[in-house]
């Protein structure tokens, strides 16, 4: 990599350092905010303060790889059904609210009983189309 390439990955991950920190603030619900790119690597994460992980890093690599391949898998779709606006998952323990732009995925977790209202969503699309 060139002198130039490296501070533009510098610059592209304190970006998302700082994504993570603002989405980790716009509710007392969100747990982890973990920002991936299509091949499921983390970019950035926050996990906030008092929180418990769920998955052990292993799961994690998995959790996160699978999520890139169905966002990847469901691209080739996209044109015959619109683009997501961003999905939802409701698990017993957690609720993941996934949100693609700019070829990363936004990947938030609330706790069990912490739907996420449509203005917390606006807010994390907000924070996430920011330059």
């Amino acid at each position: 990599m060139k002198k130039s390439d490296i501070s533009k990955w510098n610059s592209s991950l304190a970006r998302y350092r700082t994504k993570c920190e603002k989405i980790s603030k716009v509710s007392k619900s969100v747990r982890y905010v973990g920002i991936i790119n299509l091949h499921g690597r983390t970019l950035a994460g926050k996990i906030n303060s008092g929180t418990k992980p769920l998955f052990s890093p292993s799961q994690v690599r998995e959790e996160f790889f699978a999520i890139a391949t169905a966002i990847k898998l469901r691209k080739k779709l996209l044109s015959s059904i619109g683009q997501a606006n961003y999905m939802i998952f409701n698990h017993k323990k957690v609720i993941i609210l996934l949100y693609y732009n700019n070829n990363v995925i936004y990947y938030v977790t609330f706790g069990p009983k912490s739907i996420p209202s449509k203005s917390i969503i606006e807010k994390i699309r907000k924070i996430s189309t920011e330059e």
